[in-house]
């Protein structure tokens, strides 16, 4: 059994796991549920303890936790040496030191852990919310740690009003070290679980796949541009290109994908473009994807580090997207380019590539116009005109059978730009054309107050891309020729009454919430572009805007300097405080007096009265004995008589213009005048 003397006060216990459950909160919605019980487990045993009904578990049993922890950890997430199942870990041996809390040294080593885990709360996300829930875990554990200082400090005011006054003083410290410590790189660019994509376009494309997609407005993109902005009808933002097919799925295949033997430019300037003419430039910012792919227009290129560029016109990252990610982009419109050579034998067999079964009279149509001899214009002119003549455009499409091309194109004749683009290329492939399905999105609202496109999941679009001789690859939109609103003023205007039309909660359909929506993105981009954008670059422009060229000196002086100074005024506290018992005000004054008499020559005796003191000046020094006789008097009206007059002509007695003006050099006339 433990001691009463070694449990922990009550209000110290309270405070512990409200400090946790703080900090485990987030955690709890994005690890494994049983680890949310876990925690449960080890606090009910803990009160357990304090209740006198079970002892602190043994070895065994300690033993035994950590295995099925351990196993708990590798059964649901396979690999131990990842950034979830690492956070996983640390949220567990946090949770489960309530199991040896004994004394308060056990609770300052839990409630400082407890700062570890509530930083893990900015591993996935950064935004607002996010922030003020983590000012508020540091101000709950900084309560729980003034509340172990005594049965006093843990009242739940006098905690948190310490937590309070702490952080506001460490504030302008933290400002200062955001502003100008080195940035380092994030700990979290360790590997995370990368077989389900957050959010976003995936590597291939199904039917159904874009439907889901249109059910979401959770933002994707902003899109700010450094000069002219695109129309709406050129605001293709390519992100994957699919150039297999198996018959009911797309997908990237093999010398596409990056990841399957697709090159990239890694370097800029490894893949000519011109450096002049005209072009956009803009800056993305994406939303966490858990993918490399990245989102530009045509012919894009990028020169931030760790970003390439493919043979296909897109770009890509290094590393998947784990969390908000900024990227400069300059995109040359494709007729300004020159024309490119001819498809390799290798493009050609990918991008003409059918399964060898299926879909027949598709391919029996597409073989009577190739027999006419018609050129790839004029096929794909007879396709967008059969599309434009009785399909409908619809996000509530009928199910298809095996045939989904032949179905769609001559039965059923109802789709969204998936049917239309995947059926396309398929008709195009057959007519011995090269062909391709590009993913991505389409649009975007713009958003004037901060002047930036916001892309949002419902723009997620599907297009294709023939390759003309001469000519490059062109893009060719299908779905254009069925509802070119979709195009020109976005998903919502194309579907209708169908948009978001499964929504548990239609507030896009509510006027003023749509624009306080809006409002709220605005204030995320701010925060975004001033906060968490602040790089490494960025930190270097802003520090040489205010100090100029940044020599490793000023550095050192920069960094330096406020830590002096800080050091400098802890000192100074630490100095001042232990002076000893507080004086009183009346007292500190006189105090002064006393110093001043002493540089003199008439130090005061230890245990002498203000009375003898007086007398004793008046001794020693003649001139002053009126001045000290004056002191002594308005000192001891002060002091004692609680005469706030008294106070105030000890104030003025003890002033140094008078000092200088009554003491030293006045005259016995002067000093008569004076009244003393």
């Amino acid at each position: 059994m433990v001691g009463n003397k070694d449990l922990l006060p009550r209000e110290s216990l309270l405070w512990i796991f409200a400090a946790q459950f703080v900090a485990l909160l987030p955690q709890f919605t994005m690890l494994p549920l049983w680890v949310a019980f876990a925690w449960a487990f080890a606090v009910y045993w803990r009160l357990e303890v304090f209740r006198g009904r079970r002892d602190l578990p043994g070895r065994t049993l300690k033993l035994t936790v950590i295995v099925l922890t351990v196993a708990g950890l590798a059964l649901s997430y396979r690999r131990l040496f990842a950034l979830e199942p690492m956070i996983a870990l640390l949220a567990l041996s946090f949770a489960l030191k309530n199991l040896e809390l004994v004394s308060r040294r056990d609770a300052f080593v839990s409630l400082l852990l407890a700062y570890f885990v509530a930083a893990t709360l900015f591993v996935q996300e950064q935004t607002i919310p996010y922030a003020l829930y983590g000012l508020l875990s540091v101000l709950v554990i900084t309560a729980a740690l003034a509340a172990q200082l005594g049965h006093f400090s843990a009242r739940p005011r006098k905690a948190l009003g310490l937590s309070v006054r702490l952080v506001a003083q460490a504030t302008p410290l933290m400002v200062l070290l955001f502003l100008v410590m080195p940035r380092l790189g994030p700990l979290w660019s360790v590997p995370q679980n990368t077989s389900v994509g957050r959010t976003g376009v995936s590597d291939s494309m199904a039917p159904g796949d874009f439907t889901e997609l249109s059910k979401s407005s959770k933002p994707t993109l902003r899109i700010s541009f450094d000069g002219p902005v695109p129309p709406p009808e050129q605001r293709y933002w390519r992100g994957l290109v699919y150039s297999e097919f198996d018959g009911r799925t797309w997908r990237q295949g093999y010398g596409v994908d990056p990841r399957n033997g697709g090159r990239v430019f890694w370097r800029s300037g490894e893949q000519v473009l011109p450096q002049v003419g005209p072009r956009y430039r803009y800056q993305i910012i994406q939303e966490a994807s858990r993918s490399p792919w990245l989102f530009a227009m045509a012919q894009p290129a990028s020169e931030n580090p760790g970003v390439g560029e493919t043979t296909d016109d897109r770009l890509v990252k290094r590393t998947p997207v784990f969390n908000r990610f900024a990227y400069q982009v300059s995109s040359w419109p494709r007729e300004t380019l020159p024309a490119p050579a001819a498809l390799s034998n290798a493009e050609r067999r990918r991008n003409l590539q059918l399964p060898s079964y299926g879909n027949n009279r598709t391919r029996q149509w597409m073989a009577s116009l190739r027999d006419q001899g018609l050129s790839a214009e004029a096929v794909s002119s007879q396709l967008l005109s059969h599309f434009n003549s009785t399909f409908t455009y619809t996000l509530k499409p009928p199910a298809m059978g095996a045939d989904t091309v032949d179905e769609f194109l001559f039965d059923t004749q109802q789709g969204f730009c998936e049917h239309f683009a995947g059926s396309y290329v398929f008709a195009m492939r057959a007519a011995g054309i090269p062909a391709r399905v590009v993913a991505g999105y389409q649009g975007g609202e713009w958003v004037s107050g901060e002047e930036y496109l916001l892309v949002r999941e419902y723009d997620a679009h599907a297009w294709a891309e023939i390759w003309l001789d001469g000519q490059g690859w062109q893009r060719v939109d299908p779905t254009a020729a069925v509802a070119p609103e979709r195009v020109r003023d976005g998903l919502e205007s194309a579907a209708g009454d169908e948009f978001m039309q499964d929504s548990l909660f239609p507030l896009h359909r509510i006027g003023i919430l749509t624009q306080l929506r809006l409002q709220w993105d605005m204030i995320n981009y701010r925060w975004y572009q001033t906060v968490v954008s602040f790089d490494a670059d960025r930190q270097k422009n802003f520090l040489q805007r205010l100090f100029g060229d940044l020599s490793p000196t000023r550095m050192a002086l920069l960094l330096g300097a406020p830590i002096l100074v800080l050091l400098l005024g802890i000192s100074l506290w630490a100095a001042r405080s232990a002076g000893g018992p507080k004086l009183a005000p009346a007292e500190k004054l006189y105090q002064r007096f006393c110093r001043r008499m002493a540089r003199n020559g008439v130090q005061r005796h230890s245990g002498e009265t203000a009375g003898d003191y007086a007398r004793r000046i008046a001794e020693e020094k003649p001139e002053m004995s009126g001045y000290a006789a004056a002191v002594t008097e308005a000192f001891e009206s002060a002091a004692y008589g609680g005469d706030d007059s008294g106070m105030r002509k000890l104030r003025k007695l003890l002033n140094w213009y008078f000092w200088l003006r009554h003491s030293a050099n006045m005259t016995p006339q002067k000093r008569e005048l004076a009244g003393y």
